[in-house]
């Protein structure tokens, strides 16, 4: 079982802590599961190869495991080198380094951690915020709206107040007129 390469060729250099303990983790991760295939359990699978060529089943066993091996390790390698692992880690490793060395240098001072109290009631002033600005827009619109309808109130007003006065003349007019040719309401009778 221990007839396996590597994760990564030697052709491929990567000075990533988190990448080399990354290949660490699938390695063992692999021979774990490889080990797991065990040629006492393919002897009990099958009893018959067994008795009768135990070289061939041992042999057998070795190229399967091989082959889970060498498939998955291969499947690993396409994987990290489709998601670009070992330059994305490298990248990792890199602003980790800088972030603790501009910590230690006091370039920058952490950001002061802040309760949900806090950041709560922020959210909740700028969601305050803009429920007032918009009720203050509201608000003028109704006041034009307002203002409009009264304006509009004052106009049939002052058109009522005329036409008020008008009957009004015209109704004393009719009066004087009616007294005038001796048409005037001498009694009760004269009315109905």
């Amino acid at each position: 079982m221990e007839n396996s390469e590597p994760i990564v060729s030697d052709t491929q250099t990567v000075d990533s802590v988190r990448y080399h303990k990354l290949l660490s983790v699938l390695d063992r991760s692999l021979s774990a599961v490889v080990d797991t295939f065990k040629l006492d359990d393919l002897r009990i699978v099958f009893p018959d190869l067994a008795r009768e060529i135990p070289g061939k089943l041992a042999d057998s066993h070795e190229q399967i495991s091989s082959y889970i091996r060498n498939s998955a390790n291969s499947d690993f390698q396409a994987i990290l080198m489709q998601y670009e692992m070992s330059d994305k880690l490298a990248s990792l490793d890199t602003l980790v380094k800088e972030a603790a060395e501009r910590m230690l240098a006091s370039e920058e001072r952490p950001i002061p951690s802040l309760s949900p109290e806090s950041i709560n009631r922020n959210r909740s002033a700028a969601i305050k915020r803009a429920e007032l600005t918009r009720l203050k827009a509201q608000l003028e619109l109704v006041k034009d709206e307002n203002a409009q309808h009264l304006a509009e109130l004052s106009k049939q007003r002052a058109t009522l107040r005329a036409e008020h006065e008008r009957l009004e003349k015209t109704i004393s007019l009719v009066d004087s007129v009616s007294w005038r040719n001796g048409h005037g309401y001498n009694s009760q009778s004269d009315r109905y």
